[in-house]
């Protein structure tokens, strides 16, 4: 494709790299590229060769990154979108020739067009959501900081929240017991960001949990990276009882903010949030483009 080439991310220009990806988003909750490039830096080297550039005269105008038939990481330049639907089919390409039958692509709302116009239609999209802390009174509801020995229970409780969940029909929060397992422990260990156990909080009756509350600290800011009610009991404010005690901690943590990822027609978990003073701050998109 005249002009624009794309390329394997040689680590020599990872730094280089990274301030385009920055300079092309505004969803990133750490726009400090020196963040994501510590985070690219300790991937194992399999990870790291999933990493495009996409390069124009010699230099670094975008970046992508492709695993298997997904698409993700799309940034250009704010001056070089021009170049979006060249990129965009210059990393389609080896997709193709690898036999897929089809693409998901996941990229800020701002490249929608873009990938519109070449047949990509979208399946659902995320809301990352932002609030100042601040306190408020403390719930009533008894609650205690989730502990190690909790891990099946919250697993449990997690499984049967997330089940017939709209997010399941995009294959989000789907998998068996062991699977949710190992993503609890996970963000324990901090796969999601370091995990925050002074913010996070369960409630539980005399069947076990009844919800869960689990904060984590992603790229330097505060995430509410799960939070969940069982489902008999809905409607009787438990999930606003475990939002209100993880921000009144994140508070005397010091904390300034809080951000949470929510799917697009979840109405009453954004319902919520709003109610709380969350406001979206970007959208992201996956869409998919059948072969």
């Amino acid at each position: 494709m005249p002009g624009l080439e794309l390329v394997p991310l040689d680590s020599s220009e990872a730094e280089a790299y990274f301030k385009v990806f920055v300079a092309g988003r505004s969803d990133l909750p750490n726009p400090d590229p020196i963040v994501h490039l510590d985070r690219y830096l300790a991937m194992p080297p399999e990870e790291q060769r999933t990493y495009f550039a996409f390069k124009e005269s010699g230099g670094i105008v975008g970046t992508v990154r492709l695993v298997g038939s997904e698409i993700s990481f799309f940034s250009l330049l704010p001056d070089e979108r021009r170049w979006a639907r060249d990129a965009i089919l210059l990393a389609v390409e080896p997709i193709i020739a690898a036999g897929a039958e089809k693409i998901v692509a996941n990229f800020e709302e701002a490249y929608s067009p873009g990938y519109e116009k070449l047949g990509f239609v979208e399946r659902f999209s995320r809301l990352r959501m932002e609030a100042p802390v601040a306190k408020r009174d403390p719930p009533a509801i008894p609650m205690a900081h989730p502990e190690a020995m909790d891990v099946d229970g919250v697993t449990a409780l997690l499984l049967a929240v997330y089940d017939g969940h709209l997010e399941q029909q995009f294959g989000m929060h789907v998998g068996g017991p062991q699977e949710w397992r190992e993503y609890v422990t996970g963000i324990w260990k901090g796969e999601t960001g370091t995990y925050l156990p002074l913010a996070s909080w369960t409630a539980r009756d005399e069947r076990g949990l009844t919800g869960i509350s689990l904060v984590t600290l992603w790229m330097g800011m505060p995430l509410l990276a799960e939070i969940g009610v069982r489902k008999d009991l809905r409607g009787r404010g438990l999930g606003r009882a475990l939002l209100t005690s993880s921000l009144n901690s994140l508070a005397d943590l010091n904390h300034d903010r809080l951000a949470l990822y929510v799917t697009v027609g979840n109405d009453s978990a954004i319902a919520l949030y709003k109610s709380f003073g969350f406001e979206s701050v970007a959208r992201t998109v996956t869409a998919v483009r059948e072969l």
